[in-house]
């Protein structure tokens, strides 16, 4: 009877989730902005892609998405569903709010859930400092110099030519970044707990490195003092007589700092 009562219960799930509605509703926006402002992105779910060009300028374009157990459930969710943007001198705010609840499989499967989620893309200017940061998604950001904090929960980080000085920090995702400079003093932190981190830096980058991985190793293309710590699990550190300050830390994963 167990058996019984448990393929049923699969079989409605099935039925219910067939007869589910998902709708999409794309946002576009364009703002004059010059360099060396700061852009704060607080996203919920979905993933965001940040990319410099040659232009004072944000474009912002946004898919919201929302699955529901019924068209006017879907649409009801989806007017819910807000994009908030916040302009003044120099700094441009967005923040997603969504309703408070995202269904589980079952709440889906009994008509008592849904989920709801915004992907981003913004063009930003090159130079520019950014706070980003999705609790649910992966983050993304390439060709941008300045104060760089990239934020996620459950989702990879990927940055690629940047320059400047970057911060990286999640806790279910790998970390993969590479910089084209670096800044002279400050600190940059790449922090995970499950995945690993890759780092690439400029040969002649100057630096003082602490890194440290509870199960995986560590590994670095650069020449360190003859003082310093290496060990398989640890790595404490000067390169080319010292600089900014790095932290590398996860504790399921490898780490790999590489020449570029």
């Amino acid at each position: 009877m167990k058996l019984l009562h448990i393929i049923l219960m699969l079989l409605i799930s099935c039925v219910t989730l067939g007869q589910a509605r998902t709708l999409e509703e794309t946002v576009k926006k364009q703002f004059d902005f010059q360099s060396g402002g700061k852009i704060t992105l607080k996203n919920v779910n979905g993933k965001v892609n940040i990319e410099g060009w040659d232009k004072n300028e944000v474009y912002l374009f946004a898919v919201k998405r929302v699955e529901a157990d019924s068209k006017d459930e879907a649409q009801e969710i989806m007017a819910r569903v807000e994009i908030e943007i916040e302009e003044s001198k120099g700094e441009l705010y967005i923040r997603t709010r969504t309703p408070k609840h995202n269904g589980s499989f079952w709440d889906h499967a009994f008509g008592d859930g849904y989920s709801a989620s915004v992907n981003y893309t913004l063009q930003v200017p090159r130079d520019c400092d950014l706070q980003i940061r999705s609790t649910n998604g992966p983050v993304y950001a390439e060709q941008v110099s300045g104060d760089i904090r990239l934020e996620s929960t459950n989702g990879k980080i990927r940055a690629n030519d940047i320059a400047g000085e970057l911060q990286a920090h999640t806790t279910n995702g790998s970390i993969r970044a590479e910089m084209t400079s670096i800044a002279s003093e400050g600190e940059m932190d790449f922090t995970t707990t499950n995945g690993s981190i890759r780092l690439y830096l400029p040969t002649d980058a100057a630096f003082d490195v602490r890194a440290k991985t509870s199960n995986g190793s560590i590994d670095s293309d650069f020449r360190m003092s003859d003082t310093d710590e290496y060990t398989r699990k640890r790595l404490e550190g000067t390169v080319n007589g010292g600089g900014v300050r790095l932290y590398l830390k996860t504790t399921n994963g490898s780490i790999d700092i590489r020449e570029r």
